[in-house]
């Protein structure tokens, strides 16, 4: 397949490509994002998009929290891993969405043990990418927000291993 497309590139001349190309970024939207992402001097605005994805994943507008709120914002997490451009974006996406998961537990009285191992497993890989790029430093402050907005949350202290999966990585 890469084979072929690669023949594909050498046979086109450069108007052809650049037709090729404008044909591309009009069909795929994860193209224009991504190209939205390169050519702009600042990725917060698109970031910013996705934030808000990741959050009416769980706060629909209704009384109740979505039933896939989950699914949903490891979808919307998918989605912007395509098209993001540096590795902080998505980290900083993930943490995100612990603190949206933190606060609709809060918010809509979420005692439901699936939903809590998936926060705690959300934060040990957005604390696992930050580790692999070596900006756990850059992380620190947002991780450590996200410890003590739970355990406020958390006033029995049964929670405990979101800071243990903290000082894991962070101390």
């Amino acid at each position: 397949m890469k084979k072929d497309f690669l023949r594909l590139l050498k046979e086109l001349d450069e108007d052809e490509l650049r037709e090729e190309l404008r044909g591309l970024y009009e069909r795929f939207p994860a193209l224009r994002e991504y190209y939205k992402l390169e050519l702009s001097g600042s990725t917060k605005v698109v970031l910013d998009k996705y934030k808000m994805d990741v959050r009416k994943a769980f706060f629909t507008g209704r009384r109740r929290m979505g039933k896939r709120g989950r699914s949903n914002s490891a979808r919307v997490i998918k989605d912007f891993k395509e098209v993001s451009i540096h590795a902080k974006d998505l980290i900083e996406l993930n943490f995100y969405r612990v603190a949206v998961m933190i606060e609709a537990m809060d918010h809509y009285n979420v005692d439901n043990e699936p939903f809590y191992n998936s926060m705690l497993k959300s934060f040990e890989r957005a604390a696992e990418m930050a580790k692999k790029e070596l900006m756990l430093d850059t992380f620190r402050e947002m991780a450590d927000k996200i410890v003590a907005d739970f355990e406020a949350f958390d006033s029995d202290g049964e929670g405990l291993d979101l800071r243990r999966r903290f000082e894991h990585y962070f101390e």
